[in-house]
């Protein structure tokens, strides 16, 4: 028996009275126009109150109105909405200015440019060089962000991880090391001013520290790594581009490992590898209860999904649901399979000779029906987004680091 949640899709004439929730609701339903439209009329408010809630919904409305131009393809637009939003100097600046790369990316604009294109538009921050930097990261372009990076004559506690890690992806090991020694441990004479070496930053920046000692030694030691560090480990080894090291650190042999790692190398990027990786077990672990058995069936039915064998990844979904009845994702992930396989059969109706007016018309209202739902089903985010980074991890190649 199917079991779909139940998607609420509400009448068109009856949605929320404030402009910046109905242009959520509009987007949630697929309604564009209309959702682009309530994102503008909200984004020009006239109050004068800067603790009122229309006030503070601006830069999210006009954030929600650049994407969704983006979105529509209207790219002036869109980059019209990114400019305010950065111009404002507020909270989303850094957000905006994130998709405003991704924008110029989108559009065919060479890294160099994008990056030149930024820092002009940002020249009147005291901290423009380490908010593009963080923006060439985002977009991947890890050679213009470590430029940045290194303009900044300060480096804040927020960027890095991600200056290291843009040293790190451009070949910059000893210097990334380097820099990971000096951060951590520049303020010698002065405890207070010294980093905490457990907060989540110095962590992070110690295994990327480790991860560069073992990539210039061309070796990972032989000593015992509690398992848990090991997973850490080969994750950021992942999000670094050093997949031989994590594939060292996570190996074949152990089952439960090699689970976690073709989920880090799905999650960063690394699809086809991942996907490659898992057609070469026996069987998916329908059975495990630990989280990495789960993600990885539900990258085998997303994945099936995604190359639209709508009926198989509908039973995968199901076998997973029947498992986990609380896991949102597989529910809905359930769902837009079979709103997919009602399209394609409402359609092959439709395409029929011998279709009538009258009932071509109502099979087309009914596909209006099933495609709000859809709209509302992916609008839960139940699949995997990968960062526009992530996108172009494809095209490069992991480094030979380890024999």
């Amino acid at each position: 028996m199917r079991n779909i949640p139940i998607i609420e899709t509400g009448p068109i004439a009856n949605p929320p009275s404030n402009h910046y929730e109905r242009g959520k609701w509009y987007k949630r339903r697929g309604y564009l126009e209309q959702a682009l439209e309530s994102f503008k009329a909200a984004a020009h408010t006239t109050s004068t109150d800067i603790e009122s809630r229309e006030w503070k919904e601006v830069d999210p409305s006009w954030l929600e109105y650049g994407l969704l131009s983006m979105r529509m393809r209207l790219f002036a637009k869109s980059e019209e909405a990114f400019r305010i939003v950065v111009q404002h100097s507020g909270t989303y600046a850094q957000e905006a200015l994130n998709q405003w790369a991704a924008l110029l990316l989108m559009k065919g604009m060479p890294d160099q440019l994008i990056c030149e294109r930024l820092l002009d538009e940002t020249r009147n921050y005291n901290t423009a060089p380490s908010m593009v930097g963080k923006s060439m990261f985002y977009i991947g372009a890890y050679r213009y962000a470590s430029l940045c990076f290194a303009k900044q004559k300060r480096i804040y506690s927020d960027s890095c991880i991600q200056n290291a890690a843009s040293m790190v992806m451009t070949g910059q090991i000893a210097e990334a090391l380097q820099f990971i020694d000096h951060y951590l441990h520049e303020h010698h004479g002065d405890p207070i001013k010294r980093p905490n070496a457990r907060t989540s930053e110095a962590i992070q920046l110690s295994r990327i520290g480790k991860l560069c000692k073992w990539s210039l030694a061309d070796s990972i030691p032989d000593r015992f790594i509690f398992k848990s560090e090991a997973l850490e480990l080969a994750r950021m080894a992942v999000s670094l581009n050093m997949v031989p090291i994590a594939e060292a650190l996570l190996p074949e042999q152990d089952t439960s490992a090699y689970y976690a790692l073709i989920c880090f190398l799905y999650y960063e990027g690394y699809r086809d590898l991942a996907i490659s990786k898992m057609g070469q077990l026996e069987a998916l672990p329908l059975d495990g209860r630990d989280t990495f058995s789960k993600k990885l069936c539900f990258i085998a039915a997303e994945n099936l999904y995604i190359h639209r064998k709508y009926h198989e990844a509908a039973s995968l979904f199901e076998q997973l649901r029947l498992a986990d009845p609380l896991h949102e994702e597989t529910r809905f992930g359930e769902a837009a399979c079979y709103l997919q396989t009602t399209l394609i059969s409402l359609s092959s109706r439709l395409e029929a000779q011998y279709t009538s007016a009258s009932a071509s018309q109502e099979i087309k209202s009914h596909m209006n029906n099933v495609n709000t739902a859809l709209h509302i089903v992916e609008s839960t985010n139940w699949r995997t987004i990968w960062s526009p980074a992530q996108d172009r991890i494809e095209n490069s190649k992991p480094k030979s680091i380890l024999n």
